[in-house]
């Protein structure tokens, strides 16, 4: 039982020692646990420890099933159970949608069913669910800090969700958002749904002012305005000093001119030697 909430966030804790813990590391951002090694402190013990075993030590926790490392057992943990165990039992009694967490639940529950959003930003007027993503706000939009760190990679973020975002994608490689169409697979719902208005529903809302030219996806405009209408090409080969307007043309070019380029040319020493080698040996 959790009978220990925090009145600042909402947050509940088992233990009072840990709502302290809680308070003093989250909301009075105290850091007294300073690395020796870098200098850098923490609000947590444990979150300490992790960071030596992780960016000094080195430490990884390895998949028994695939081989992949980890930085954190945590990490460790969701990986098998979200890509070997596919292990989602925590059920949305409203619509059936499955979670791998409970809080993952709470939180659908809360902003899908039951529309709460009683937290305002000041600052902007934006509402939002919980007060602690109202904080979340203030911090990475209008504060700009990035205090979540990925221990995997090093990149910083705003908010705790955005850096469990891209573990799951670019380290989990996990991609549960799937086209019932086609089976194509996502990592992110809003490309999921990208996919569905553009290649199946063949919906092309964005409309080029300059030349009338319809496109499935706001960036795919904005490139084309780029590259056909201002003539920007920012994408420099490194072998021949040509620029491209996008990154997908670059790669072609340096596909079919430099690389067939090399594989011309070794099969032509190849041949010249192999020639020559026959030549003398008769």
């Amino acid at each position: 039982m959790k009978d220990h909430k925090c009145k600042e966030c909402g947050k509940s804790f088992g233990k009072k020692p840990n709502l302290m813990k809680h308070i003093d590391a989250v909301h009075l951002e105290l850091k007294e646990h300073m690395c020796e090694e870098c200098g850098r402190s923490f609000g947590y013990r444990g979150n300490l420890m992790s960071h030596i075993d992780v960016v000094h030590l080195k430490l990884r926790e390895q998949c028994g099933e695939c081989g992949k490392s980890f930085g954190l057992k945590t990490h460790l943990n969701r990986h098998i159970n979200a890509v070997h165990e596919k292990i989602k039992d925590h059920t949305c009694e409203e619509c059936g949608n499955c979670f791998a967490e409970k809080s993952l639940l709470m939180r659908h529950i809360d902003l899908v069913h039951l529309k709460l959003k009683e937290h305002k930003c000041e600052e902007c007027g934006k509402f939002f669910g919980q007060k602690i993503y109202l904080m979340n706000h203030i911090n990475s939009v209008h504060k700009k800090v990035k205090d979540q760190k990925c221990f995997e990679c090093g990149i910083s973020f705003g908010r705790k969700s955005s850096l469990m975002k891209h573990i799951d994608i670019v380290h989990l490689k996990l991609k549960e958002h799937e086209c019932e169409e086609c089976g194509k697979s996502f990592g992110r719902k809003s490309n999921l749904n990208k996919h569905i208005t553009t290649v199946h529903e063949k919906i092309k809302d964005h409309k080029c002012e300059e030349c009338g030219k319809l496109f499935g996806q706001k960036d795919r405009l904005l490139q084309h305005i780029d590259v056909v209408h201002l003539k920007l090409r920012e994408h420099k080969c490194g072998e021949c000093e040509k620029s491209f307007g996008t990154k997908n043309v670059l790669n072609r070019h340096i596909s079919s001119v430099h690389e067939k380029s090399k594989i011309t040319n070794a099969s032509s020493v190849a041949y010249f030697l192999h020639k020559n080698f026959i030549c003398l040996d008769t």
